[in-house]
């Protein structure tokens, strides 16, 4: 029931917050593995690098350019989670621990301090592939964590 409504509220993030194209949000739902694009997607768009009418690898290219990908990626390929971990702990100014902050966000201590903040489960691993629904909860997830943004908390 805790995934069913994290998916609900992630949707409703995603769709109305970030103002992303609906048909972005969707393919991005529906993908089996998640691509460096799609991440890099809506991390861009979330800290308005790009309009949300910009192509994927617009947003990888911004990410790269503003120091957030630490190496430039296919748009198309798959991204394992502890690269998607460091796009989402970069996109959201964490602070972290002293060995995040010492490698400056590295993508193993970007992963590790989302599983120190109970994000991730203790048993994830780093190379796994997240599919399009599993990243945007992960996104859900972190923003509801770390953003400074108010967050609709009531109960209807």
């Amino acid at each position: 029931m805790k995934k069913l409504i994290g998916l609900f509220i992630g949707l409703l993030l995603a769709a109305n917050v970030f103002c992303q194209s609906n048909e972005k949000v969707s393919v991005i739902l529906n993908s089996s593995e998640i691509t460096y694009g799609q991440a890099c997607y809506l991390s861009a768009v979330y800290q308005n690098l790009i309009a949300d009418t910009d192509t994927e690898e617009q947003a990888v290219e911004a990410l790269f350019n503003n120091g957030q990908l630490p190496d430039m990626v296919y748009a198309g390929d798959s991204i394992p989670l502890v690269n998607l971990s460091f796009i989402f702990t970069k996109m959201m100014n964490v602070k972290g621990g002293l060995m995040y902050r010492l490698t400056k966000g590295s993508p193993r201590y970007a992963f590790k301090q989302l599983k120190s903040d109970g994000i991730l489960k203790n048993n994830d691993d780093p190379s796994k592939i997240l599919t399009g629904t599993e990243a945007l909860s992960l996104f859900t997830s972190c923003f509801m964590k770390y953003s400074e943004e108010p967050v609709f908390t009531e109960s209807l």
